[in-house]
């Protein structure tokens, strides 16, 4: 960067990138640094992979969540990228997901790559936002001549060879019945496909609520072992009670009251350890 600054302050320097020339944060911080240095410049906007994608399959612009990219693993799971697919389809927005290719190193995330990060994650945080039975959009090579669209359930595109890179995913949310419409006349798909990857989706509050259920009757199991006296039965049927009410809560639809309840039952296992008469593993 400071070798391209260096020569704008003597002479005319063109930068020129594919799409659009600030949707990436680097370009950015090169007008940054320009204005800092007092160097001129002008930015001529094109057509980037975003509104391309947004454009090009008869989804409705407006119902585009927020974009992330999928990169290759690190060894976690992939916190923000599946929050961030959680996120728009309870919104029931639609999800971009560019997936990351290094032109250097010809190293990246291919689709197949992509679906198994996302997988991962499901396993571990089981709200339901991907399976085997997610429609997803795969975009490949877009805008060039080898373009290649492939859309399906994920079951379904597992053994499809997808060419040379870059990727791109969508993964729609609920669809209108003209984006319904425009997938089935433009790509072919059939109109009895039921697409709705919002529908299995849960709460986070009933993630939550069942975790803390399950670890909390755990400590109630093992509390009762231990401490077989008739002085505690009256507690732990209170702490049975509040977890049953936590569910009872939950399935009403009184998210808050499912919550309080699990903190109650939560909080009279607590006082045991408080009291010095058990010490609990939660």
């Amino acid at each position: 960067m400071d070798k391209i600054l260096d020569e704008a302050e003597m002479k005319n320097v063109c930068l020129a990138v594919l799409g659009d020339p600030l949707f990436a944060t680097t370009h950015l911080t090169l007008i940054l640094e320009c204005r800092k240095r007092n160097i001129s410049y002008k930015v001529i906007h094109n057509t980037s992979i975003i509104s391309i994608l947004m454009n090009s399959f008869g989804l409705h612009p407006y119902k585009f969540g927020k974009i992330a990219t999928i990169v290759r693993k690190s060894g976690t799971p992939a916190t923000t990228v599946y929050f961030t697919l959680y996120e728009n389809l309870v919104k029931k927005l639609h999800t971009i997901f560019l997936l990351e290719y290094d032109i250097e190193s010809k190293e990246g995330v291919k689709p197949n790559d992509a679906f198994n990060i996302l997988k991962e994650a499901e396993e571990v945080y089981k709200l339901g936002a991907f399976s085997s039975e997610t429609f997803v959009i795969v975009a490949c090579r877009v805008h060039r001549e080898d373009e290649k669209i492939y859309m399906g359930r994920v079951k379904e595109l597992l053994e499809i060879d997808f060419g040379q890179p870059p990727y791109s995913l969508i993964i729609p949310s609920e669809l209108h019945f003209m984006e319904r419409e425009a997938l089935s006349v433009l790509f072919g798909l059939e109109k009895r496909n039921e697409i709705n990857n919002s529908k299995m989706i849960k709460k986070k509050v009933e993630y939550l609520v069942y975790k803390y259920v399950g670890n909390t009757r755990k400590a109630l199991e093992d509390a009762r072992k231990r401490l077989p006296r008739k002085e505690f039965d009256s507690l732990f049927e209170n702490v049975e009670c509040y977890l049953d009410d936590a569910i009872r809560f939950l399935n009403l639809g009184e998210e808050n009251l499912a919550m309080l309840c699990v903190g109650y039952a939560e909080g009279l296992l607590d006082a045991l350890r408080f009291q010095g008469i058990l010490e609990l593993k939660w």
